[in-house]
C-alpha cells in the first residue's frame, strides 16, 4: 500500500485555513495533519508544497452530460475529463438524456457506461414520471443520488403533472427528491 505525504501546503477545508500535511494512502486521504505533526506511519513519497494551496475537490450535484443520446456533442469521458481539469472530482448527472433515465435498465446502463468511461466519481438522478413511482423503492440509496421530479415544462414524458402520481412518488421514494419548476 503506497503512502504519499503532501507536506506544508496551505490547506483550506471545512472553514479552516492552516499550513499542514495530507497523507494519501492507496488514493484515499488517510491523515490531515497540522504543520508540526508527523504522519502516523512512514510515507513512500514526499511532495513539498510550501506556498501552494491544497483544497478539496468540488462536487457538482447538477450536470447535464450528453451521454447517452447526444454523444456527438460530448460523452461521459470527455465531460468527466473537463470536470476533473476544473477541480470537480464528483458529479451527479440529470436524467433527461436520450433515452431518459426513467427505467431501472436505463439507470443501470448509465452506471455501466460510467464505470468504463468516467475519470471522476459519479452518481445519477433517476427521473420520476407520472407512471414509474413503483420503481422508486428499488433504487439503491448508496449509489443513486436522488429522484429528479420535473413539475413544469420538461423534455419527453418527464413532466409530473398528476396529483396521484406526485403522492405516489413522495410515498415510495427511499431517497432525496429534487424538483424543478419551470415557468
Amino acid at each position: 500500500m503506497k503512502r504519499t505525504c503532501i507536506k506544508d501546503a496551505l490547506i483550506i477545508n471545512e472553514g479552516k485555513r492552516f499550513v499542514g500535511s495530507v497523507v494519501i494512502e492507496d488514493e484515499r486521504i488517510a491523515e490531515v495533519l497540522p504543520q508540526d505533526e508527523n504522519p502516523q506511519y512512514p510515507c513512500d513519497e514526499l511532495i513539498h508544497a510550501e506556498g501552494l494551496y491544497l483544497i478539496p475537490g468540488v462536487i457538482d450535484e447538477h450536470v447535464h452530460f450528453r451521454d447517452p443520446g447526444l454523444t456527438h456533442k460530448a460523452d461521459m469521458h470527455t465531460e468527466s475529463m473537463a470536470a476533473v481539469a476544473g477541480g470537480v472530482t464528483s458529479f451527479m448527472d440529470m436524467p433527461n438524456t436520450n433515452p431518459q433515465t426513467t427505467t431501472l435498465e436505463a439507470l443501470e446502463d448509465k452506471f455501466n457506461d460510467a464505470a468504463q468511461m468516467s475519470v471522476a466519481n459519479y452518481s445519477f438522478y433517476f427521473g420520476a414520471t407520472n407512471s414509474n413511482a413503483h420503481l422508486l423503492s428499488e433504487l439503491d440509496k448508496r449509489t443513486v443520488c436522488g429522484v429528479k421530479l420535473f413539475m413544469g415544462a420538461s423534455t419527453g414524458n418527464m413532466l409530473v403533472d398528476r396529483l396521484d402520481a406526485l403522492k405516489s412518488i413522495f410515498r415510495q421514494s427511499p431517497i432525496l427528491i429534487a424538483r424543478s419548476i419551470h415557468y
